[in-house]
């Protein structure tokens, strides 16, 4: 039976504001996300040392900011979080450009624009249940998932195109656009008017109970999920911290290699996301979830075995591009999974701390994945995949979920 390229998105001619909001929010993501470092170096006098641990600070600051806001998506609901937060993220970065020598200002500048991203994706699941009427689910993070994808790798581009110039006032105009692409879309999210919004939060009088972060801990089904998804959070982060420095200086091919790995893997997401989505989500969310989880642990387990072809250059190469296409077919399978997870496990009102609780994951191991990838990439070729492997094993195994549990909560 052939796979249909149609794909249906519910409610997509009525959300075009939402889609608008989250390429501009992705696009201006994508334009500092790798340039960051540089920007600062080449227009401030403060050391580059200096610098990776102001951002670190003001990231790692950022990372509390899920657990201090499920009360506000309760109150004002998703959209206006996510408003908020595109505005907090786009002064972040205007305040870049009044850096200079104050190593305060990068930690400020780094915890607005990382808190603000926080809100937004906090809330991006709420805007998602209200986009779909909660209906197809998966498709629509399918959707998203390749929006993030297409608008990261264009403003991936751009920067790239304006970080070639040594000209401060290109780099200061890519501070600008990014923070103006951020506006955009806390103004496209103004102007959308998601049907059913108004009936959903502050009139309701369960939204004045309290639900505090240990109260969703305590529910099992759901803890069980946020451990799962740790498991996946780890995985995401191989792209951006591992895969530039196991394939130039642990296997010795060409940097360059590695550019072309991340960008095919970001093209890839974003042109059969959403299909993937809409073709798997016949199939329960945990299962597709599993099969994520096995095709990681294959693609971590023929990562390492690349350095055994190592002095083959031409099979290395094949090995890799294999696995690329293994790994990203996880990344496609089980990320909206999870995400549709996080909305039917958690209550369908009151439910502002689950999300928070949700995007923890993310902010957590987004904190802590840099420190310890790189030491892990210190010690040698095998630890990191050896580590992975086992954190990923460890993750699934202490997550078990009753197929049951999961099936009753769709």
């Amino acid at each position: 039976m052939a796979l249909s390229t149609r794909v249906r998105v519910e409610n997509l001619a009525q959300s075009k504001l939402l889609i608008a909001s989250a390429l501009m929010n992705s696009a201006g993501s994508g334009l500092m996300m790798a340039f960051l470092l540089i920007y600062f170096d080449r227009t401030t006098s403060v050391g580059l040392a200096t610098i990776g641990v102001a951002i670190t600070a003001g990231r790692t600051i950022a990372a509390l900011v899920p657990a201090v806001i499920g009360s506000a998506l309760n109150r004002i609901g998703p959209r206006k979080v996510a408003m908020l937060g595109d505005v907090i993220t786009g002064f972040g970065y205007l305040m870049c450009l009044w850096v200079s020598e104050s190593v305060l200002l990068i930690v400020a500048s780094q915890l607005l624009a990382q808190a603000g991203s926080h809100m937004f994706w906090t809330s991006s699941r709420g805007l998602v249940s209200l986009a779909s009427q909660n209906k197809n689910m998966q498709t629509w993070f399918g959707l998203i998932g390749a929006i993030r994808n297409a608008g990261i790798g264009f403003g991936t581009l751009i920067s790239s195109l304006a970080f070639s110039t040594k000209s401060p006032e290109v780099l200061h105009g890519v501070i600008v656009a990014c923070a103006a692409l951020y506006f955009g879309s806390t103004v496209a999210l103004q102007r959308w008017k998601p049907v059913g919004e108004c009936n959903t939060h502050a009139n309701d009088p369960e939204v004045h109970q309290k639900t505090t972060l240990w109260k969703v801990l305590a529910d099992g089904p759901y803890l069980r999920l946020l451990v799962l998804n740790l498991g996946l959070v780890l995985a995401a982060m191989v792209i951006s911290l591992v895969l530039a420095i196991y394939v130039s200086e642990q296997l010795g091919l060409p940097a360059v290699l590695a550019g072309f790995l991340v960008v095919g893997n970001t093209v890839v997401v974003a042109l059969l996301s959403t299909h993937v989505a809409d073709w798997t989500q016949k199939f329960s969310p945990h299962l597709n979830i599993t099969i994520g989880y096995i095709l990681n642990l294959t693609s971590f387990a023929v990562f390492w075995s690349a350095i055994a072809v190592v002095k083959v250059p031409i099979a290395t190469v094949c090995v890799i591009t294999l696995v690329m296409i293994i790994y990203t077919a996880a990344e496609m399978i089980s990320t909206p999974a999870s995400n549709v997870l996080s909305v039917t496990l958690a209550p369908q009102t009151n439910n502002g701390q689950y999300m928070a609780a949700f995007q923890m994951t993310w902010s957590v191991g987004m904190t802590l994945a840099p420190a310890l990838f790189g030491w892990l990439l210190t010690t040698g070729p095998h630890a990191t995949w050896l580590a992975l492997i086992i954190l990923t094993l460890v993750c699934f195994l202490a997550s078990t979920v009753k197929k049951k549990e999961m099936n009753n909560s769709e």
